[in-house]
């Protein structure tokens, strides 16, 4: 498996094409920095897989967040409908499950986003989709404060509808209805943190999993 999440792909990395990542990485890297500032600065490693989306395989991507202080998306192809991706806000943000854009992917193009940055990919409607993913890192970035504790505030009000996850959030019954086979999450979700919740917030479960005290999620 190429992550946790998806089913289907490859790990470029155990491929031998460690090299050539590399030169990507150094290729993206000016880009990063002046996008992101210290997130983008100074990446020394990197994890690169190849997804893939196809009726009978996976179709679309739960809304999460990635291991990564920066990700590169490059759309491969093939020929498809359907799959945009979602963003919403950044994790531990005010507006962290508020909608902020829907981008479309198109063959050869690419996004670059912060990996704190919650998204999520839409159901393929039809044909295939290949994306070559790169995860960068900074140990320099790492070490510092703004990445080993950083900001978590309260949500400003309730979720749209589009940023829940059926993994993560408390709340995900109350917007949309699990998906068929995923209805075990229900009570294991984290998001909102316990004392962070918005106005009004219901958990879509009578008991919930125990929390971790140190990083507020289930054990």
């Amino acid at each position: 498996r190429p992550n946790s999440m998806n089913a289907y792909g490859i790990i470029l990395n155990d491929m031998g094409l460690e090299p050539m990542i590399d030169e990507l990485q150094k290729m993206l890297q000016p880009l990063g920095e002046l996008l992101f500032g210290a997130p983008g600065t100074a990446w020394d490693g990197h994890h690169c897989f190849i997804v893939r989306y196809r009726a009978g395989e996976d179709l679309g991507l739960d809304m999460h967040t990635d291991d990564s202080d920066v990700t590169c998306n490059i759309c491969l192809g093939l020929d498809f409908t359907g799959a945009g991706l979602q963003f919403c806000g950044i994790m531990g943000a005010p507006n962290h499950r508020k909608h902020t854009y829907t981008f479309q992917h198109r063959k050869g193009w690419a996004v670059i986003h912060l990996g704190r940055k919650r998204h999520g990919a839409d159901d393929i409607s039809s044909g295939e989709r290949l994306n070559l993913i790169l995860w960068n890192h900074s140990s320099a970035y790492r070490q510092t404060d703004a990445a080993a504790e950083p900001e978590y505030n309260a949500e400003e009000g309730p979720p749209d509808a589009v940023c829940v996850s059926y993994t993560h959030d408390r709340d995900y019954g109350n917007f949309k209805e699990y998906p068929p086979g995923k209805e075990h999450f229900r009570g294991r979700g984290w998001c909102p943190r316990r004392s962070y919740e918005y106005e009004g917030f219901e958990m879509d479960c009578e008991q919930e999993q125990p929390e971790c005290c140190s990083c507020g999620r289930p054990h």
